[in-house]
């Protein structure tokens, strides 16, 4: 049986994925063993493969799978969780040439109180600004500039999220997202521009979503850190509970214009 702890950062994004029917752009596999999700978008995140489970069969499903995606030519992730990987499914993946990013699942209770210093002329405010959200991610991230349409109509697509953004002196430098699945609040996308970074404004953004989280009714909150981000989430009460690791594969003709990295919670 699945740790509770566990299985809130496995629950929290498989329910992103099981939601993808919504974003157009997304075109879901007709088969119920995997979530494959596939787009024209030259991005990993936007071609990615998830929750599998094939029984006997690893082997040959997951190579099925990663023909499918090779084929169309476009870098695509396959992010795996406890309870949906396998050795086999792992040496499979490596076979085929797809690259390893580890990357830590944390977990943290809500009832512990939260606090922190100001950070002199920073304002964190909630905003339904998605289109603003998403121009803060991309420069925090330092994503490539065609990812902002489709990664606005992704995040247009669940309203439901709270977003923030933070301000220091009147300038964006930083957003964070929180999505709710039931008593799971799990946080997206905190990152700050270079220039911003090392003041303590990852961690304020992070508390700051962590309070909105608990008014709107979660418990707990999960994460994946970047190495980089770790300290400043255990510093929030953030503990590793698992690895949610993510293989990628970027075709050669694009592998020096796409980071291997999907965003996730790290640029503090």
């Amino acid at each position: 049986m699945t740790h509770p702890h566990i299985a809130a950062v496995e629950d929290n994004l498989l329910a992103f994925f099981a939601a993808a029917d919504r974003i157009p752009l997304l075109r879901r596999d007709p088969v119920d063993d995997v979530d494959a999700l596939h787009s024209d978008i030259a991005f990993p995140m936007f071609n990615a493969a998830t929750n599998a489970r094939f029984g006997e069969a690893v082997a040959s499903r997951t190579n099925e799978v990663v023909d499918s995606f090779v084929a169309a030519g476009l870098p695509w992730m396959w992010w795996l969780t406890p309870s949906t990987t396998s050795p086999e499914l792992e040496a499979t993946l490596e076979a085929r040439g797809l690259l390893r990013e580890d990357v830590p699942g944390m977990y943290a209770d809500l009832s512990a109180p939260l606090s922190t210093r100001p950070v002199e002329g920073l304002v964190i405010e909630r905003t339904s600004d998605v289109e603003s959200v998403v121009a803060g991610m991309i420069a925090g991230f330092e994503m490539p500039a065609f990812v902002q349409a489709p990664m606005t109509e992704l995040m247009a697509a669940f309203p439901e999220a709270i977003n923030v953004i933070g301000s220091l002196d009147g300038r964006p430098v930083a957003t964070g997202t929180a999505y709710l699945t039931g008593p799971t609040a799990g946080l997206y996308n905190i990152s700050t521009v270079q220039t911003a970074r090392g003041r303590g404004i990852g961690y304020a953004v992070t508390l700051r979503l962590l309070e909105l989280a608990r008014a709107a009714g979660a418990e707990h909150a999960v994460l994946h850190a970047t190495e980089a981000g770790r300290p400043v989430y255990e510093r929030a009460g953030f503990v590793e509970v698992c690895q949610v690791p993510q293989y990628v594969w970027i075709p050669q003709q694009v592998a020096r214009s796409v980071p291997t990295e999907a965003p996730g919670t790290g640029l503090v």
